[in-house]
């Protein structure tokens, strides 16, 4: 399918405790820490390289981490758990927060945030695109808003890139590049979000052996129910290889207000 600028119809987690405590930490603070890890070296290595459950191989590593936060995010609560309404809080836990969405009781509303960490080895690497898919789309899902909890927030030493996507305008099932995103019309309140939060992504660009790039993905909806991945392509001087970004193996989900 090619991409047009006309709308498309309508048409127990291993390393919960040690992901959720990398949650907390701000961008600056995680880049230091695996900084930290690499010159360690030892026994240090293996045990925080657990963290990066998404990907791993001998040229790179990759960390995918949903934001699924009782302070930042808004919740679209279905029929039938509006109990949750009293329990989703400034306190509640992230781990509760991920078991609520994957079993389908909130669903992240209007927009959705994935922080994406890559970590380079023993060589360096040239991160050369970017894609977005679309993999379905339906009617909003039904059901009452509650969030952000409003917990404040500290101050972020190095903010992360930035792609926002407004999502209701890609066809479905289709591979959308970045630098189609970075160039459409319909994309330019998605590019205007991107500069306000940060700077846009750029691509392509060389990560040095045993670095560390960081950027956010964020997807928004006023329209449907929409599943979506990401898919990020990467050169390690020999092969091209490809990655599939997602919430661990499971589509990242955001609903507009039905």
């Amino acid at each position: 399918m090619g991409i047009s600028d006309a709308p498309p119809p309508p048409p127990p987690r291993p390393l919960a405790r040690l992901r959720h405590w990398h949650r907390t930490l701000g961008t600056g603070n995680r880049l230091a820490l695996y900084a930290l890890v690499l010159t360690a070296g030892g026994l240090a290595v293996p045990l925080v390289a657990a963290g990066w459950t998404a990907f791993t191989g001998p040229s790179v590593g990759v960390l995918v981490d949903q934001s699924d936060s009782a302070c930042e995010s808004v919740w679209t609560v279905p029929p039938g758990n509006e109990e949750l309404a009293e329990e989703v809080n400034a306190n509640t836990d992230a781990r509760q927060l991920t078991r609520w969405a994957r079993d389908g009781r909130l669903v992240h509303r209007n927009d959705l945030h994935a922080a994406v960490s890559l970590r380079s080895r023993e060589s360096p690497i040239e991160i050369r695109d970017l894609s977005i898919t679309v993999l379905s789309r339906t009617d909003p899902a039904t059901g009452g808003a509650v969030g952000p909890g409003g917990c404040g927030g500290g101050e972020i030493d190095d903010e992360p890139d930035f792609v926002v996507v407004d999502l209701d305008t890609l066809p479905v099932g289709a591979e959308v590049p970045v630098s189609y995103l970075q160039t459409s019309a319909q994309q330019a309140e998605a590019r205007a979000l991107a500069d306000e939060l940060g700077e846009q992504i750029t691509l392509p660009r060389t990560l040095p052996a045993q670095d560390y790039y960081s950027f956010t993905l964020v997807g928004r909806t006023v329209a449907y129910d929409t599943e979506w991945q990401a898919t990020i392509t990467w050169w390690d001087g020999e092969k091209i290889h490809t990655d599939v970004l997602d919430d661990d193996g499971r589509p990242f989900r955001v609903t507009a207000p039905d």
